[in-house]
């Protein structure tokens, strides 16, 4: 091999290398885009199903109420 050879395949292992890194940089980022947009996802969906257990345990809590009310007024 002469030195023009050399330098050529030197060269081509370069870009090589730098392609192949920036390739994965690109794909790291697309991942972590779709990660957070799967987190808020899950994040939405568990703050909807807190509310609705406070809204059952809000209508739970107000039977409790009139029964106890009611029964109390039958005792007298």
């Amino acid at each position: 091999m002469n030195a023009n050879q050399m330098k050529l395949i030197i060269k081509l292992a370069t870009m090589l290398l730098f392609i192949s890194i920036t390739g994965c940089g690109g794909q790291d980022q697309q991942a972590k885009a779709s990660d957070t947009a799967v987190l808020k996802t899950q994040m939405d969906a568990l703050d909807k199903a807190k509310q609705v257990e406070r809204t059952l345990q809000d209508a739970a809590d107000q039977q409790r109420k009139t029964i106890d009310e009611s029964t109390n007024s039958q005792g007298q």
